[in-house]
């Protein structure tokens, strides 16, 4: 017979997609909603582990632990706590060493790291559950949108979330919890229609486009350019506007139904939704929600203290303020309720309360049934701001190299014997600095955005080592073999980095034979970096002009690259190159115009356009791109 599992949490919607993830795996699997109606079911000794969240309405998580601890059927019962709160550190501490408990994770966390700490503790099911995907479904009445997105971002999910309320329908791509694309039935948020209704072009204008899309078959963005009637940059601005809008519209939804389908491999359009799960709750909340939804959301709370979360992984999600909003989650220290923060600012109670409903849905705010003083934090440093994508990168790389070659100690700056408060403090600089929200606009590759999360949750584990007294100790007597483990991965990092940096020096010089054997170095050393694959690819074609077989390979090779990160324009541009010389002129067009999309100053692939277009008009210069290159 499989195991069985008790999971104990007072979110639903959490205790849904926990619920399946685990029956998947092969667990039975029994839900609860508060420790008490847990208590006396799992009391009976029929469960093989419980997974309980500190924090329930009536009695704790920890209070649980305790109760379980002191029956005889389940003194020995595996134990594992949830928070999503990093202030209850000694909480944690007593859960271990006082409570009982056998293990925590600390929200957000990936249901592949639930399943890890699982299995350590009761091994791995005998028998799988069902050869399918995490298939997860629900009412939007009971689980609102705003609440949905931050579900997703909490369990780090990866997978397609399906949105329905009668005919309506939208695809909302999500990739490790942060929604990326959105794909829409509605006609009314087409890119000619909401062109037209922001007064951008006419509807005759629109529909003249779209004809000419049908006898084309080309991007209605790209027959708007050379219409003259949109510039590549308004299109690219207009674009990021489209994919986010069709998102928002869904948090007016106040029926309906989700289904989420986890998966690793889709492709999203190019054009990506650039702003974090809690700026989108927040916006959505602000322009979609009634006063009565907010009200609804805000019931909880309405006397209790707001204070600014201690998780640095919810804390410092990515928000773009105004100076009232700036104000108002400054006074968030735990000593006014929400109540008493409305009255100071009597003039905007409407959008204090929006905005309030919003930090208290994404978690970045926490409410207390007692007052509570949390330090400030002056001294925490500011983010470094990076100049361009290629610095941007290289830093990423050095300090990912250099931050994980550090013992714990050195990695925050402080002595062995260091005191809590100031571990603390540089805790929270590290974190806020490569919090993966700060680097969400600068439109890394695949590989370099797991190395931000995988240093954010290293800088995470770290402190949570350090900062507990036995924990400490446990590491300094095996500091030394974890140093030698990471060595070889951030020599290969920093090696591939300088080969990379060579190549360039090369390619520039037009020495494309030394080019391509510094490429294929770093490429050895740093297969998934796509910026070292694309320029491979263009030094190995340069490098044998006319040489089909290598033309083949460089192909494949741009293609990868794409596959990791489709928004390098150059990746596009080189790929159009090629497959103009393969004489496949519609393909490259297309890549020409992919490569505008990711970035519309790309003088080269509109240069190429120009001549497409020219080759197909008539000799008299009147073709469609016209308008645009006379100036």
């Amino acid at each position: 017979m499989s195991k069985k599992i008790a999971i104990i949490d007072e979110d639903q919607n959490i205790c849904r997609f926990l619920s399946e993830s685990l029956k998947l795996k092969g667990y039975q699997v029994e839900v609860f909603n508060s420790a008490e109606a847990a208590q006396e079911t799992i009391d009976a000794g029929k469960f093989d582990l419980a997974l309980a969240d500190i924090l329930l309405p009536g009695i704790s998580g920890l209070e649980l632990c305790r109760n379980l601890r002191n029956a005889e059927a389940t003194a020995t019962l595996p134990i594992i706590l949830m928070t999503a709160f990093q202030k209850e550190t000694r909480q944690i501490n007593a859960a271990r060493e006082e409570f009982g408990a056998n293990d925590y994770l600390l929200k957000p966390f990936t249901l592949a790291t639930l399943h890890e700490r699982i299995d350590k503790l009761i091994g791995v099911p005998a028998t799988r559950g069902p050869a399918r995907q995490l298939h997860v479904e629900g009412d939007l009445a009971v689980t609102p949108l705003p609440a949905l997105l931050h579900n997703l971002y909490t369990l780090q999910a990866t997978g397609l979330l399906h949105l329905e309320r009668g005919e309506r329908r939208k695809i909302v791509y999500v990739k490790d919890g942060y929604p990326i694309f959105v794909r829409s039935n509605l006609i009314r948020e087409c890119l000619g229609k909401m062109l037209v209704h922001d007064g951008l072009i006419s509807q005759a204008q629109c529909d003249d486009s779209l004809q000419k899309v049908k006898e084309s078959g080309r991007l209605q963005g790209t027959v708007l350019i050379e219409m003259g009637l949109l510039t590549p940059e308004q299109l690219h601005r207009f674009l990021s506007r489209q994919v986010t809008e069709k998102l928002l519209e869904a948090f007016g939804w106040t029926d309906g139904s989700f289904r989420f389908l986890q998966g690793k491999d889709f492709k999203s359009g190019v054009t990506s939704i650039e702003l974090s799960p809690a700026m989108l709750i927040l916006q959505g909340i602000r322009r979609y929600f009634s006063d009565t939804r907010t009200a609804e959301l805000l019931a909880p709370h309405r006397h209790h203290y707001l204070v600014q979360t201690e998780n640095p992984h919810y804390r410092f999600q990515d928000l773009e303020l105004n100076r009232r909003d700036a104000e108002v989650l400054a006074l968030c220290r735990g000593g006014f309720t929400l109540e008493e923060l409305l009255a100071q600012f009597p003039l905007s109670h409407r959008e204090l309360e929006q905005f309030l409903a919003g930090l208290l849905t994404a978690e970045i705010l926490e409410s207390r049934e007692a007052p509570v003083v949390q330090a400030g934090e002056e001294d925490l440093a500011v983010l470094h701001q990076f100049a361009d994508t290629r610095e941007l990168r290289q830093r990423i790389l050095a300090d990912y190299a250099r931050l994980l070659s550090l013992d714990h100690f050195a990695l925050f700056e402080v002595t062995r014997d260091a005191g809590a408060d100031e571990i603390r403090r540089k805790y929270f600089a590290l974190a806020k600095k490569y919090h993966p929200d700060q680097f969400l606009q600068k439109h890394l590759s695949e590989d370099l955005t797991a190395k931000i999360n995988e240093l954010f949750r290293h800088i995470g584990e770290a402190y949570q080592v350090i900062s507990n007294p036995k924990s400490r100790q446990d590491y300094l007597d095996q500091i030394s073999g974890r140093k030698k483990e990471r060595q070889q991965d951030v020599t290969d990092i920093l090696q591939a980095e300088t080969a990379f940096q060579k190549g360039m020096v090369f390619l520039r010089a037009k020495n494309y034979p030394e080019a391509l054997e510094a490429f294929s170095w770093a490429v050895k050393l740093s297969p998934k970096e796509p910026e070292y694959l694309t320029s491979y690819a263009w030094a190995k074609f340069k490098a044998y002009p006319g040489d089909r077989e290598r033309l083949g390979e460089s192909m494949q090779a741009l293609q990868h690259s794409l596959d990791l990160n489709n928004r390098l324009d150059r990746s596009h541009l080189y790929l159009g190159y090629l497959l103009k010389q393969e004489g496949r002129e519609r393909e490259a067009e297309k890549q020409f115009e992919m490569a505008i999309k990711c970035n519309p100053r790309c003088t080269e692939a509109l240069r190429e356009l120009r001549l497409i277009n020219m080759r197909r008009t008539r000799p008299d210069g009147g073709g469609l791109l016209a308008k645009v290159f006379k100036k």
